[in-house]
């Protein structure tokens, strides 16, 4: 197509379409313009923020990871200090007046290896304020972390509480 018939299509457009058609060609340019001119840039500005944030989240991520690991191993006792665990757990018990029977403890290895977790699981019974006390001195140990905790009284009128307790003890393996 030459110019010069692009030219003589031009001038038949007004005698086809009228007044109409010629406006609704000038809003039809009027919106391209203004998409290229506002909505291309905008939608190019969120997908880069949305990539940005997708690898800062990336990076906080692994980050956050890596420093767990390695801030909490440092902190942690080592495995072969369980036995002492359980001395100061009964000894902790005796000092806040609380009857252990037994204790029943299973261990796994975390982490690739790297940590030993020990589960226990005792009763118990005392009186409530025995075993608040026991209960946040417990939290205060390294690696400590109550699991569940179930209190139980026979009667409204008895003194003492039956606990079912179930933590875990967490370590550095070696």
């Amino acid at each position: 197509m030459t110019k010069a018939q692009l030219f003589w299509y031009l001038r038949l457009i007004p005698r086809y379409s009228g007044i109409l058609g010629i406006a609704g060609l000038a809003l039809l340019g009027f919106a391209l313009l203004l998409y290229t001119q506002e909505l291309k840039p905008y939608q190019r500005d969120l997908i880069d923020r949305e990539n940005a944030l997708a690898q800062r989240f990336q990076q906080l991520r692994v980050s956050a990871v890596a420093s767990s690991v390695s801030d909490a191993l440092p902190k942690l006792n080592r495995s072969d200090t369980f036995t002492f665990f359980l001395r100061a757990l009964n000894a902790l018990a005796a000092k806040n007046q609380i009857v252990i029977t037994q204790v029943d403890y299973k261990n796994q290895f975390e982490a690739d290896g790297k940590l030993q977790r020990y589960s226990l699981q005792f009763p118990a019974n005392a009186r409530y304020m025995q075993i608040r006390r026991f209960m946040l001195e417990l939290q205060t140990i390294p690696g400590v972390r109550i699991e569940t905790v179930n209190l139980q009284r026979q009667q409204i009128s008895d003194d003492q509480i039956a606990l079912q307790i179930q933590l875990s003890y967490l370590t550095e393996a070696q």
